[in-house]
C-alpha cells in the first residue's frame, strides 16, 4: 500500500533519516518506535507533505506523493493526528467532526451565494453521520461540548473521530495512547482493533510497551537514520540492537 523508497532527510548538517526503505500493507497496524531525535515525526512530516525528502520517493498504491501538497495526499486517502492534537477548540465536539469530512460544499466560498435549502440533504446526512461516529469513539453524551472543555483522553479520542470522518484508508497517529487515563486508553485500544477489521492501515508512533504488543502486526525501529523492521513485539524487544539503542536509554531517562 505506502513503501518507502530510499528517503533521505537532513536539517542543516544534521542528518535524520538516510536512504530509508519501509512498506506498509493494507489493512495492518504498524508501530514506528525510536528514541527522541530519531526520526518519527519526520517521517510522518513526508509522508503527508508537510516536509519535502531530499532524496528518493514515497510512494501509495504505485503512485507517487513526494511532490503532492498536503491537501492533495489527505485527498489520496492518507489522515494523521498530531501531538498537539489541533483540535478547533472554540468549536463544539460535533462540529470538529462535521468540519473533517470530505466535499463538503458548504466550505466552499462560491457556494456562498446559493440558497441554504442546497445544503440542506448534506447537512443532514452529515449530522447523522458525525452522530454515528460520535457514538463510536464514545463521545456521543458530549456532542454539544467545547473541544477546550472535554479531558484530554477524550480530545484524543476525538481526534481519531475526526480522522474517520476524513474517510482516509491509511492513518498516521501521533502516540495515540500517551498521557490518558485507563479507559479511554481501553477505548481507543478496541477503537483501532475494529478500524483494522473495516480494512483501514494503521501507522501509529507509539513508545507504550502494552499497547505496542497487543496492536502491532510489524514494529519499524528507527535509528540512526534508517529502520529495523520486527515482525513481532516478541521479537522487538529481545533485539540486542533495540536493548542497547532504544530500552536501555529508556531506562536512563
Amino acid at each position: 500500500m505506502l513503501n518507502i523508497n530510499n528517503i533521505s532527510k537532513s536539517f542543516g548538517d544534521r542528518k535524520v533519516l538516510f536512504d530509508l526503505n519501509m512498506d506498509f500493507e493494507r489493512g495492518q497496524i504498524y508501530t514506528i518506535v525510536g528514541s527522541n531525535g530519531a526520526g518519527k515525526t519526520t517521517l510522518f512530516n513526508l509522508i503527508t507533505g508537510f516536509l519535502k525528502p531530499d532524496k528518493g520517493d514515497i510512494s501509495l498504491n504505485g503512485k507517487s506523493l513526494t511532490n503532492h501538497s498536503p491537501v492533495k495526499i489527505n485527498e489520496r486517502g492518507i489522515t494523521r493526528t498530531f501531538q498537539d492534537l489541533r483540535l478547533i477548540n472554540n468549536l463544539t465536539v460535533k462540529e470538529n467532526i462535521l468540519l473533517a469530512f470530505k466535499n463538503n460544499l458548504g466550505e466552499k466560498i462560491y457556494n456562498a451565494v446559493l440558497p441554504s435549502n442546497f445544503f440542506k440533504k448534506q447537512n443532514l446526512e452529515f449530522s447523522h453521520k458525525a452522530d454515528k461516529i460520535l457514538e463510536k469513539v464514545h463521545l456521543s453524551n458530549l456532542a454539544n461540548e467545547l473541544a477546550c472543555n472535554i479531558s484530554y483522553g477524550q480530545q484524543k479520542l476525538l481526534n481519531i473521530g475526526c480522522c474517520i470522518a476524513n474517510d482516509a484508508k491509511l492513518l498516521l497517529l501521533d502516540e495515540p495512547v500517551a498521557g490518558i487515563d485507563k479507559d479511554n486508553y481501553l477505548r481507543i485500544y478496541n477503537l483501532l482493533i475494529d478500524l483494522k477489521k473495516e480494512g483501514k492501515t494503521i501507522i501509529q508512533i507509539e513508545h507504550n510497551y502494552e499497547f505496542m504488543e497487543g496492536l502491532s502486526d510489524g514494529i519499524y525501529f528507527l535509528h540512526h537514520g534508517n529502520a529495523t523492521f520486527f515482525k513481532s513485539y516478541t521479537g522487538f524487544k529481545d533485539s540486542d540492537l533495540v536493548k542497547e539503542e532504544y530500552f536501555m536509554q529508556d531506562a536512563k531517562s
